[in-house]
């Protein structure tokens, strides 16, 4: 479990990456934005063309290893919904890395962008 401080800066990252998503062009064919790398491992958020039922844009996290095949996927509705998903794809990647499927080194948080 993170601090509150850790927390805070995790819903930080994803509400600069959602408003770099959103300014992405609605037919532009990559709609998605690195949040960090982790190894050879990427948390990624994508956009979600059709807004949920009560009108809330969604989006989607997605952690991808180093094939760029996609590991875990999951459908947020709020920043503050998605801060434990990118923990926990955070978490996912560096047990990859120490089976030694996700990629050189120690488990670090890169910041991208």
């Amino acid at each position: 479990m993170s601090s509150t401080s850790e927390t805070t800066l995790i819903e930080l990252r994803i509400a600069r990456a959602y408003v770099k998503l959103s300014c992405i062009p609605e037919d532009s064919s990559e709609a998605s934005v690195s949040l960090t790398r982790i190894g050879n491992c990427e948390i990624r958020m994508l956009r979600v063309r059709e807004p949920d039922l009560d009108g809330t844009p969604l989006f989607w996290l997605e952690l991808l290893d180093n094939n760029k095949t996609s590991i875990d996927s999951f459908r947020c509705h709020k920043i503050k919904d998605a801060t434990p998903i990118f923990e926990y794809f955070a978490s996912q990647a560096a047990h990859l890395i120490k089976l030694g499927s996700g990629g050189p080194g120690r488990a670090q948080l890169n910041e991208l962008g």
